[in-house]
Parts: C-alpha cells; structure tokens; sequence
C-alpha cells in the first residue's frame, strides 16, 4: 500500500509546484478569514482529481492490476493518499502563517477549528468521490470531478443552512467541533471505504 501511494505522489511530484503557487496566492496576496481553510483543504481536493486524471490518461490501472496486489490495498492506498495530500496542505498554511506573521506582520487565523473542519471537508470530499469513481469507472473521471465538488458544495451548503437554523444553546461548543469533525469525517471515509471496495472487488479492473 506505501509503494501504491508513493507512486501517485512521484507522478504528481509537478502539480506540487502549482499547489504551492497556489497557497502563495491565496496566502499571500489575497488574504482573507477564509484562506486557511482553503489551503489546508483544496491540495487533498485537488490532488486527489489530477491523481485520477493521470491514472486515466496514463492507462496505470493496467499495470497495478498486472502486480501481485491485492485489490483492498488498491482501495485502501487512494484513501490513504487522502491523508498525505491533507498533510501537505496543512504544512503549507502553517508556512504561509509563519511567513504572514512572523515576516510580513499580516494576521493569518489558522485555528484548530480551521484544521477540523478543513480535515472533515477533505474527508468528506473523497467519500464521496471514490464510490463514485468505483462505480462508474476510472474513464468518466472528468464527468465525477464536476459531480462531486456539486455535492461537495451541497453537503457544505446543507451544513451552513442547518447551523443557521440552531439556536444558540443547540450549537455545539468550539471542543465539540474540534474533536468531532475529524471524527465524523474518518467515520464517513470508512464507509465509504467499505462500499468502494465492495464495488472495486465486483467489477474488474478498467484502463
């Protein structure tokens, strides 16, 4: 499973650079309450999408199914690459705050609220991506990416217009959402793993 997600970081090691453009952008020159979730939460997005790309265009399936591996590590290695890619962007905003900061005297709000939620919403986004993406297949990738980021910005929709509806004593505390979104969003990726693997194991493996 470690080989499998190396080799999508090595095949993506270019797309690093544009991520990194990215967060100077945005982290940088375009400051706002909303920049570290963004920084911490699009690369998993992001990379996640481009790793399918590649995988379609270089054919790669072809040759992973060649290998004497089996096809829970092969589902297993793209949830994990979730973890990786989610980890980079978080490494990224802790430099941009650093830079904003420490150099440029510029308030930069990563919080622990923004890593949960940028966590949870990572995690979301790939639960709801890969079952997809296993069901229909690697070839209609394009036609996934622009399905899911709208039932990503549904789900988060949904969220924003139910926490508008709580009252004051109904919302949660700042340690309840801290703890609970991570948690919600592995619980959510477990599913999720569970019904991709279901639906990898009964299909066979396409180029």
């Amino acid at each position: 499973m470690f080989n499998l997600i190396r080799k999508d970081v090595i095949a993506l090691k270019y797309y690093f650079l544009f991520i990194a453009a990215y967060a100077v952008m945005f982290g940088l020159f375009t400051v706002s309450s909303f920049s570290p979730l963004m920084i911490c939460m699009l690369p998993a997005i992001m990379m996640t999408l481009f790793a399918s790309n590649l995988e379609l265009r270089n054919k790669s399936m072809l040759f992973i199914g060649s290998l004497p591996v089996r096809r829970k590590q092969i589902v297993l290695a793209k949830y994990g690459s979730v973890f990786v890619y989610l980890a980079l962007g978080i490494i990224l905003a802790a430099a941009i705050r650093a830079i904003n900061e420490y150099g440029l005297g510029v308030e930069f709000p990563l919080t622990s609220l923004n890593l949960s939620l940028s966590a949870a919403l990572a995690m979301a986004f790939a639960a709801l991506y890969y079952p997809i993406q296993f069901w229909l297949g690697v070839r209609n990738s394009s036609f996934i990416s622009f399905l899911v980021i709208f039932l990503a910005a549904a789900l988060i929709g949904g969220i924003g217009n139910m926490a508008d509806s709580l009252t004051f004593d109904m919302l949660p505390t700042r340690a309840q959402l801290v703890i609970g979104l991570p948690i919600a969003g592995l619980l959510l990726l477990y599913v999720s793993y569970r019904i991709s693997l279901n639906l990898f194991l009964r299909k066979d493996i396409e180029g």
